[in-house]
């Protein structure tokens, strides 16, 4: 009948998973800094071009029509509009 023994190699796959989750938690950290410059990105956008803005924020839909309309009566609805829904994190 085999013993069961303790052979050690529980703290080596440890060290592997803790080694892993490290690895993870980078990449975490690298994706969201890349959505925060991303929406750094479209802020300044929202400035120069709101409907430009407003695609890249909610793509074809009714605020990105919206934002056109508002854009077309005077820049600085169009631009108050998309600074808006880059803040706010509005998704189509």
């Amino acid at each position: 009948m085999p013993s069961l023994r303790y052979s050690g190699e529980v703290g080596g796959l440890k060290a592997v998973l803790d080694n892993h989750l490290s690895s993870i938690d980078d990449c975490s950290n690298q994706l969201n800094l890349a959505g925060e410059f991303m929406r750094i990105i479209n802020l300044i956008l929202a400035v120069f071009l709101p409907p430009l803005a407003a695609f890249l924020q909610v793509g074809i839909s009714k605020h990105f029509f919206i934002n056109i309309v508002l854009t077309l009566l005077g820049l600085l609805p169009g631009i108050i509009h998309a600074v808006w829904l880059v803040v706010t994190n509005h998704k189509g």
